[in-house]
């Protein structure tokens, strides 16, 4: 399966490497991003004119939500991209870190009202966020979600029906009803 530009860009290897990790179409178990994300952690149509207005509401939220403080989230969360964009391409950006006082990852699916300039390897401006917070050592699980996050985003058909829909259920439906690519009806592009 191609990944794509901005895939195999952003995550050299790690879809690969993890493959295994992806559950294929029938199994009885949801992917490790059905099972970390629930619909209250979907925010759609969040009103924000930049990036890092963009990443301050996200740690406000994770915040509320998660009960992580915001400052040390957000702290890590500039960071990160200050090291590199973690837009990716196509409208997407996967802004991602590692957090001290967490011991369990927590996920958070952002569309925002405008799409916002993220410095994209496309340079087109990203309008979803999927936010990823690590354990401090949480390596092997955190390659897997950003494996399988990678392996949706590149899915044109699964980035298609992401934006058609507007109900935070069934955008967190959506996340977790993804297979594996030996889907042949989640096509890439």
């Amino acid at each position: 399966m191609h990944l794509g530009r901005f895939a195999a860009g952003s995550f050299p290897g790690i879809r690969a490497r993890y493959a295994s990790a992806a559950h294929k179409k029938g199994s009885a178990q949801m992917n490790i991003i059905g099972r970390l994300l629930s619909s209250d952690d979907v925010v759609v149509g969040l009103d924000v004119p930049n990036k890092l207005r963009a990443l301050q509401e996200v740690a406000a939220i994770l915040e509320r939500r998660h009960n992580v403080s915001q400052a040390p989230v957000l702290r890590a969360l500039l960071r990160r991209e200050q090291s590199g964009s973690t837009g990716l391409g196509h409208g997407i950006a996967v802004p991602h870190a590692r957090i001290a006082d967490i011991s369990e990852p927590i996920v958070l699916f952002v569309r925002t009202r405008s799409a916002i300039d993220f410095r994209a390897a496309d340079h087109e401006p990203v309008s979803f966020l999927f936010v990823i917070l690590v354990p401090e050592h949480a390596n092997e699980e955190h390659l897997k979600i950003l494996a399988t996050v990678s392996e949706m985003f590149s899915s044109k058909t699964f980035r298609d029906r992401l934006e058609a829909i507007v109900e935070p259920a069934a955008i967190q439906r959506l996340f977790s009803e993804w297979t594996t690519s030996g889907d042949s009806s989640q096509q890439t592009r």
